[in-house]
């Protein structure tokens, strides 16, 4: 199973032609899943803008995620990404950390793929593949 990312959803509530185009892949190919911590991102940077029609735009990203599988972070997915961090850090490969607990949440529920453009992060994970748009 694929999961998106933040940087996808906002590509694609902004009609990125590249973002449009993954996105009906994806619908072709079953859907896809992403987090909780995505929609929280999304809805973070919807309510930090300045720009008004913060309602308007939460109705469409809830619109958007209704369609899709959202993961939680849950008992076993906190250890994962104690896990996932910890051998990170050891490393000397730090990434974000939410960029980890999003990681963490796909691995745990069999998400074998993510669709971003943060690549940089997401290729640091093991047995994770990055797909970019």
């Amino acid at each position: 199973m694929k999961a998106v990312d933040t940087t996808f959803i906002i590509d694609l509530l902004r009609n990125d032609a590249g973002a449009v185009k993954k996105a009906q892949e994806i619908d072709e190919e079953g859907g896809a899943a992403t987090t909780a911590i995505n929609l929280f991102e999304i809805v973070y940077g919807i309510f930090k803008s300045k720009r008004l029609e913060h309602e308007r735009r939460l109705y469409e990203v809830e619109k958007l995620f209704s369609r899709m599988d959202i993961f939680p972070l849950d008992p076993r997915t906190a250890i994962e990404v104690g896990k996932i961090l910890g051998t990170l850090s050891r490393e000397g490969r730090i990434i974000d950390i939410l960029d980890g607990i999003i990681a963490a949440i796909l691995k745990v529920n069999g998400c074998d793929t993510i669709i971003t453009r943060n690549t940089d992060h997401f290729k640091r994970i093991p047995n994770l593949k990055v797909e970019t748009y």
